[in-house]
């Protein structure tokens, strides 16, 4: 193996979920510091703005397109708006996920304008982004697919819905890598554990991270919470030549969490 097959040169990569402080973003800067072109998709234009500034200013080639991922005609307008800006889609990573609403009763967990929020943008989302991208994937014969996903679709966290969403994702990566192999592209996922992110730590609510959520990491066996490098590094390998022979998988990178 060579660190080259880890360049992203020549290659257009769509994110969606890029412009918050998370996984997504984290995501889009690695594979432009990688060479690849990025092609940012999230809802907030102002902060999707920045993401490509930032990006840029690192040397770096990025566009966007706002769009709400639950929709479907704004999931086809932005693969259409990427492939207009930059020639194609060769690597989608699909980040956008929604926590929903925290549950505190069976109420809550039946609560179906939750379920229908939540299932629109965790689901819906990357299932619309794959449908409108896996054509343009295929076009290189080296496409890959990446889906963030949660350990909710492992083991009982979070709320119903959320990991109903999630539990849709694991099983859609063994779905659609089956189905596209074929075109040649590749469909994984990367399954994080507890990460500090813009869900986990909402701005401007540090003293309640500090208080419900940083204990955590005396539980996880590696003794801290994951950073959102931690798992661009995964999703990074994934969407490169070092993991061409990669299919159908979930990379866990979650400090042990899971064991």
């Amino acid at each position: 193996m060579s660190l080259s097959q880890f360049r992203l040169d020549g290659r257009v990569a769509l994110v969606t979920g890029a412009s918050s402080r998370g996984i997504g973003n984290a995501s889009a800067k690695i594979l432009a510091e990688a060479g690849a072109k990025v092609f940012l998709v999230a809802r907030r234009e102002e902060r999707l703005r920045a993401a490509v500034a930032e990006i840029e200013a690192a040397g770096g080639t990025a566009g966007y397109a706002v769009a709400d991922v639950s929709d479907e005609a704004q999931c086809k307008a932005a693969v259409d708006a990427c492939v207009a800006r930059f020639g194609g889609v060769d690597v989608m990573v699909l980040a956008s996920g929604i926590s929903g609403l925290t549950e505190r009763s069976l109420v809550d967990a039946f609560d179906t304008d939750n379920y229908r929020k939540v299932l629109g943008t965790n689901m819906d989302g990357a299932y619309f982004m794959m449908k409108y991208g896996y054509a343009e994937c295929a076009k290189g014969g080296q496409g890959s697919i990446v889906l963030v996903n949660s350990l909710a679709g492992f083991s009982a966290r979070g709320s119903a819905a959320y990991a109903a969403s999630k539990g849709a994702m694991r099983a859609w990566t063994h779905n659609f890598a089956k189905k596209l192999a074929p075109l040649k592209v590749r469909v994984n996922a990367v399954i994080p554990g507890l990460v500090d992110t813009e869900m986990t730590h909402p701005e401007g609510m540090d003293e309640l991270f500090e208080k419900y959520v940083a204990p955590a990491a005396a539980e996880i066996p590696l003794g801290r919470l994951g950073t959102v490098d931690d798992i661009a590094n995964g999703v990074l390998y994934l969407a490169s030549d070092a993991s061409e022979w990669v299919t159908g998988h979930s990379i866990l990178i979650d400090g042990g969490e899971l064991a």
